[in-house]
Parts: C-alpha cells; structure tokens; sequence
C-alpha cells in the first residue's frame, strides 16, 4: 500500500512540475510584443487546456492510490501541451 501512495505522490510531484513550466512558458509568451493574431489564439487556447490541467491535477490529489491506478494519469495530455506552447514560444522570438 505504501509503494502505491509513493507512486500517486511521485507523479503528483511530476504534475506539478509540469503544470509550473507550462505557466512559465505562458508567462514567456505573455511577455511577447506584437503576437501575430494566430499566435494570440494558439495562446489562448493553451491557457484554457492549461486551466483544464490544473483541475484535472486537483482531481487527482483527491484520488486513492487505487482509484488513481484504476484511471491513469493524463501524462500525454500534459505533453503535448507543453509542447505546442514551446513551439509557440519558438516561433515568437
């Protein structure tokens, strides 16, 4: 039982950590002078799915160690946002 609540706690950790660089790369493309207006809605939309996370990693501080192994973490989900938000900060510098 214990192995499974150090699990839950480790990827929280990681959720965490994860969510804190999409906020810093959010913050990066906020500081950005004259976004082109595709730029502006790519933004925005990851902020939308940025707050979407924060919810889900909310949920997921809630669940059992159980519930958690029985639903899986939404890792790729986290990825791929980061992802196009480094992309996005790329093509604004």
């Amino acid at each position: 039982m214990r192995n499974k609540e150090k699990l839950v706690e480790a990827h929280v950790m990681e959720y965490e950590s994860r969510l804190k660089h999409i906020d810093e790369l959010i913050e990066r493309s906020n500081k950005a002078k004259n976004l082109a207006p595709e730029h502006q809605t790519e933004l925005s939309k990851l902020k939308r799915e940025r707050e979407n996370l924060s919810t889900d990693l909310e949920e997921i501080r809630k669940l059992s160690a159980e519930e958690w192994a029985k639903k899986g973490g939404p890792m790729v989900i986290w990825d791929i946002i980061a992802g196009r938000l480094e992309r996005l900060v790329e093509h604004i510098k």
